[in-house]
């Protein structure tokens, strides 16, 4: 599988996915309107600070008179002839000018500000919703694509999104403003000579369509190279003791070089792509802008305009190749946003843990378990793990899991839990299909401790009282902790119970880890108990004092046990041996072993070694 592989799932259209992105701003439209509001203010004055220019020019010229120019039309017409005394204009113009500028600063703050506010909201909202979705996966996604592959969504994709909502839309909005403004203001001053504009808006308007499939596509394409990065950085950290054991440097920093490169040569693309388009167009712009110039001075167009209204022309006509270039750049923003949020949606879209149920366990539940004719495969095209599954297991017996790696042991265990759901057949519990009980109903009555130990970068007792024991108390904790003979190593912590173990407790040694996971199953004191390889991190000393602890845990509860050292689980009521997905042989260790079947041959393996 390739460790970055996108899910499978239908694309979305841009305009489609980009509206429902959007559609996490809604929560935050009065911040996000006083935002366009900032932003629209911002556009205007700009436009008002070019149109203003006239005036300036005219004022140290022939004089603002309502019988020339645009803007002198309305200002001098308030004045007794129609001109503005060159006094008054001395004092106006600046004035009009310090205002416009504090009025767009204000509208700037105001519009980024607010958009930056939305922007970040939304990034918290996705975020947090991608990570309880995570949560929500059932464990065959997990099966299919690396925990790298979505911790690069959480980080790298995430933060694409953030600049299409924030720095997209706010030069969206603002330069769409401007262009606006300064386009009516054109064609306010000089109609014809403004459509020229217009006939180099098709082709521009192509091109951004063109590029902007290709943003999309080498988005796509980059972010599946980071998750490559991630996979490899995350392997090489955690592995870190066999990279240098078995001098593994060279090897894993190749694999980072060439994970990496891939992702520059992708981002490579994109720039090329982006800075093409850009100067494409920037170059219409700059055509069409020489065009207007050219006609403007043809025979009979300049002697129409005061020297104040052709100069604001032509710098209104000028100003416009920074707006469609700002256009133009950000348009890669929310291509990059697209594809960014194209992946979150599909896990947002990805089918939840099928949990349906509404049927009711009995009070108090005793534990009787029964596997009626279980199979199971992964999917419809891979060869069945379990086959035609059928026992069943009294309260408070200890079954006990026997077979080589790849039997289906742990398959079987999870099938109880309902980290998956069996491709037919059903296991009851006091009678109850599970198929048919919630989730949370089910698993409040499992405990289990696997061979993959999880320990948080939390306190020792968060990590026992976790979940819903958090309301245990500490006396309850210490009870736990002696049970599971770890009182010896928590009592020389530096903090006992409240000192933070670190990222999954690497200051513990694999024996002490383990019997802090067996700590935490004892304290939930759940009916039904799973061991998987529990004690497989355990010295032989500390091994004698768990199976005492876990004898007397054991008792009244039932008990499923995995376990590769058979004389683990000499005491089991019952031990079923396991083959390719099937039993093979059942019964307890003495008839087993009177039997000479494949216990018998295990146990006599396991004995010579």
């Amino acid at each position: 599988m390739d460790r970055a592989a996108t899910p499978p799932g239908k694309p979305q259209h841009g305009a489609t996915t980009y509206r429902r992105l959007l559609s996490y701003a809604l929560p935050h439209w009065p911040i996000f309107a006083l935002a366009v509001v900032g932003f629209l203010v911002f556009s205007s004055m700009g436009v008002s600070l070019i149109a203003v220019t006239e005036l300036l020019l005219d004022a140290v010229g022939a004089g603002i008179q309502e019988s020339r120019g645009f803007l002198a039309k309305i200002v001098a017409g308030h004045f007794a002839g129609g001109v503005m005394p060159q006094d008054t204009a001395r004092w106006m113009i600046p004035l009009a000018m310090l205002l416009i500028i504090v009025l767009r600063a204000c509208g700037n703050f105001l519009g980024s500000y607010g958009l930056a506010y939305v922007g970040r909201s939304v990034i918290h909202s996705l975020r947090t919703e991608l990570f309880e979705k995570i949560g929500e996966l059932p464990s065959a996604y997990f099966d299919r694509y690396t925990g790298a592959y979505l911790i690069s969504k959480v980080s790298y994709n995430v933060e694409q999104v953030t600049n299409s909502i924030t720095k997209a839309i706010k030069v969206l909005i603002r330069e769409s403003f401007t262009t606006i403004g300064l386009l009516i203001y054109l064609l306010l001053v000089n109609w014809k000579l403004t459509l020229t504009f217009f006939l180099f808006a098709p082709l521009i308007a192509l091109i951004v369509r063109t590029v902007g499939k290709r943003f999309r596509k080498l988005s796509h394409r980059i972010q599946n190279t980071m998750g490559d990065v991630t996979h490899v950085t995350q392997e090489a950290i955690n592995g870190y003791q066999v990279v240098r054991l078995y001098g593994g440097r060279k090897y894993e920093n190749a694999r980072f070089e060439s994970a990496s490169d891939k992702n520059r040569q992708q981002f490579m693309k994109l720039v090329v792509a982006d800075n093409a388009s850009v100067s494409v167009i920037q170059i219409l712009v700059g055509l069409s802008t020489a065009t207007i110039v050219w006609l403007a001075l043809a025979p009979g167009m300049v002697e129409s305009m005061t020297a104040g209204v052709f100069a604001a022309y032509i710098g209104a006509a000028a100003s416009l190749a920074k707006p469609v270039r700002s256009l133009s750049e950000v348009f890669s923003d929310i291509q990059k946003g697209i594809a960014a949020a194209e992946s979150i949606f599909e896990v947002f879209d990805a089918p939840k843990e099928p949990d349906e149920g509404k049927a009711l366990l009995p009070e108090p539940v005793r534990g009787a378990v029964t596997f009626d004719q279980l199979s199971f495969r992964y999917d419809e095209a891979a060869p069945a793990v379990l086959s035609d599954i059928s026992f069943s297991v009294e309260p408070g017996q200890t079954v006990a899991l026997v077979g080589a790696s790849g039997s289906g042991k742990s398959t079987l265990v999870s099938l109880l839990a309902r980290f998956y759901e069996p491709s037919s057949g059903r296991i009851l519990l006091d009678g109850v299909d599970i198929g048919s009980v919630s989730l949370a109903d089910l698993r409040q009555e499992i405990s289990m401790v696997s061979q993959n130990i999880v320990l948080f970068n939390d306190t020792v007792y968060h990590n026992i009282a976790y979940g819903e024991l958090e309301g245990a108390s500490p006396e309850e904790v210490r009870r736990a902790v002696e049970l599971a003979h770890a009182t010896d190593f928590v009592d020389e912590l530096p903090r006992g119970l409240d000192t933070v173990l670190g990222d999954n407790a690497q200051m513990l040694s694999g024996g002490q880890r383990q019997r802090l996971a067996i700590a935490r199953a004892l304290l939930k004191d759940a009916p039904l108990l799973i061991l998987d390889e529990a004690t497989s991190a355990l010295d032989n000393e500390s091994e004698r004092h768990i199976q005492a602890a876990l004898t007397e845990v054991m008792k009244n509860r039932t008990t499923f046990v995995i376990a590769h050292r058979l004389s683990t689980i000499e005491n089991a009521d019952r031990i079923l041996v396991m083959e390719q997905g099937r039993i093979v042989e059942s019964g307890n260790h003495a008839e087993l072993l009177a039997s000479g079947g494949r216990y018998a041959t295990l146990l006599q393996q396991q004995t010579a070694d």
